[in-house]
Formats: C-alpha cells, structure tokens, sequence
C-alpha cells in the first residue's frame, strides 16, 4: 500500500518544490528525492472541490493495484489543505515530448515506438479486463504517458478515473477528459471502457504519423 507522507517530508524531498517537472489540470509535478535517495515525481493538487475528487480518484484506483505499465503510486499527503501524491520518477518524461519535440538528438526507432504502443495496451488491457473493478482512465492522451530510462511506456494521471463494477456494462457520468481524445459516445454520457479504447487509437494515430491533434477542437495538423 501506498505510504501516507508528511508535508514538511515532501517540502524537504523536493527542495521546497523548487524543480517542476509540469503542470496539469489540477496541479504542478515536482522532481524530488526521498531519504532513502529514492527519486520520486510529486504532484501538488490545487483547489478545493474538484482537487478532493480527483485526489481520491488516484488513491482509490491506482493505490491498490499494481502493474509493470502503470506509474506507481509510492505514496500521498492528505494534510490540512495539502494533497500531494508522490509517484515513481520517470525519467524520460511523457510521450508528448517524444511526439512533438523538434531537433531532439534521440530519435525512436520504429521497434521503440511499437513496444510504446504494446505497453499502453497491456497497461489499459489490465485496467479493463483484470482488476476487481473496472476502471475506465478517461484521458488517455500523450502528456499521460511517461517513459522510464528504458523507455517502457507507463499510465499516469488517475484523477478523472472510474472505477465500475464487473456486472456494469456502461456508466453514465459528466463529459471529462480532453478534447481532440474524446469518442463519439461521450454526446450521450453513457459510457463504457470503449471510450478509452478510442483515445488509445487517437493517440497511436498521433504517435506514429506526427500528426498533432488539437485540443481545443479537437482538429488534427501536421507537425
């Protein structure tokens, strides 16, 4: 299980969360490193509302399983009005760089970028297929995907997860997720882990043809 940190362990480990990795939906993602010398990414969540959902969300999902495709959750703090999840480093940051990034001196060969894509697979495969529940990550997209030094590809960023039971064949939740990743279903609000199947082929698409998809309409144009 993941270990409860305190807040002043956390402020010392990232050197006053002087090193930012970069900033999500709900909060920054700080490089730090734990006494043990254990280098760790931790994610400051921001807000009070929505913050205490997703927070929740992470633990709940991703606090109790585990698997060689997903980020590792080492541990949270849930200290006042802090809430902070500390998670395992990946050192070559998120597929986005990798996709986007111009002039970069390493290159993916076509056998890297296929075993990326056979780990995002296996990662959403047991997501869907062999956890006690469900659970449906709802923005599969490339800033989600972190590469470790070996650039294994791992899930990350369980804040709008759903976790739904084995005899429930579809969920009717609110839109979320991002723009440009988001299947046709969604119109509907009633849902099944067909949606992330959907966002894993926009980001293939993405990945393997450098075609940008725009976010914000959810448009594609070439890089």
């Amino acid at each position: 299980m993941p270990t409860r940190f305190p807040f002043e362990d956390l402020k010392i480990a990232t050197a006053n969360f002087s090193k930012k990795l970069g900033q999500g939906g709900f909060g920054s993602v700080f490089e730090g490193s734990l006494r043990d010398g254990t280098k760790v990414a931790v994610k400051c969540l921001d807000g009070i509302g929505q913050v205490k959902k997703s927070f929740l969300a992470e633990v709940e999902s991703i606090g109790s399983i585990h698997h060689v495709n997903l980020v590792r959750l080492v541990g949270f703090c849930a200290e006042k009005s802090h809430r902070l999840l500390v998670y395992e480093f990946m050192s070559n940051g998120s597929l986005e760089k990798w996709i986007y990034r111009q002039g970069q001196e390493i290159v993916l060969d076509w056998k890297c970028r296929r075993k990326i894509v056979l780990d995002i697979a296996k990662g959403l495969t047991y997501l869907h297929e062999d956890c006690r529940q469900k659970i449906i990550h709802l923005d599969i997209k490339p800033q989600n995907i972190l590469l470790d030094d070996k650039f294994n590809a791992k899930l990350s960023d369980f804040g709008l997860s759903k976790l739904i039971d084995r005899d429930q064949s579809q969920v009717v939740t609110t839109m979320r997720g991002t723009p440009g990743y988001l299947a046709p279903e969604w119109l509907s609000a009633v849902i099944t882990e067909k949606v992330d199947v959907y966002s894993f082929g926009a980001v293939v698409v993405s990945f393997l043809s450098r075609v940008r998809l725009r976010e914000d309409r959810g448009e594609i144009e070439q890089i």
